[in-house]
């Protein structure tokens, strides 16, 4: 009878601590820019995430994000180019998560409420650039409204209770075009756009799943 009760108790708390099921993420937070014009200019990111558990450690998803990024040449060595941008970002992806799982035992340790994670997403982003001023003759390059971006980053995540988390996460955000602030010139860019974001966000377990 006593083997029995101790079985029914690991069972009981390995479930527990093994959680899988769905992950709603929502947040919101700033991105810093680095673009041909106006480069680290900060902007307003919002972003949402259903992750599915298949493992402790493991979550996979999809991923949605708005991520509004402005510049301008004025007060940069450019100045005299005279042109000034806001682009809307809307982000579409699959998202993976790696989730670093303490043991819970003992209870009180600190360590028992924290939750290191890495993750990685793979999508597109559909560009609306609105330029605030004429471009220069030098400008060469073409607009797309849909380019592929790649995402990756740390995050720590604060238990809450056993169904909600408190997660500050910080990723870079490479795309695959020159052309997110609608401006290129061969001649002094060299390389992609990319933009980082940091974000503050909350973590719910479906309850149920």
């Amino acid at each position: 009878m006593l083997c029995l009760l101790l079985i029914t108790t690991t069972i009981v708390y390995g479930q527990k601590y093994h959680t899988t099921g769905m992950y709603i993420e929502a947040g919101s937070g700033i991105n810093l820019s680095y673009f041909d014009v106006g480069g680290g200019s900060p902007g307003l990111s919002v972003q949402g995430s259903g992750l599915i558990a298949f493992h402790p450690s493991w979550r996979l998803g999809a991923n949605i994000g708005l991520h509004r990024t402005s510049g301008t040449d004025e007060g940069t060595p450019d100045a005299a180019r005279g042109y000034a941008f806001r682009s809307n970002l809307l982000e579409v992806s699959v998202k993976g998560v790696y989730v670093v799982r303490f043991k819970r035992y003992p209870p009180k340790k600190w360590k028992r409420k924290l939750e290191p994670r890495v993750f990685a997403s793979v999508g597109i982003l559909q560009v609306q650039t609105i330029p605030n001023r004429q471009l220069s003759a030098n400008s060469n390059g073409s607009g797309l409204p849909i380019v592929p971006v790649f995402s990756g980053g740390l995050g720590l995540a604060y238990l809450l209770n056993d169904d909600l988390s408190l997660v500050l996460e910080g990723g870079s955000n490479i795309s695959t075009s020159d052309f997110l602030e609608g401006y290129t010139d061969d001649t002094h860019s060299t390389s992609a756009d990319i933009f980082h974001t940091l974000l503050l966000k909350f973590i719910f377990k479906v309850p149920g799943l």
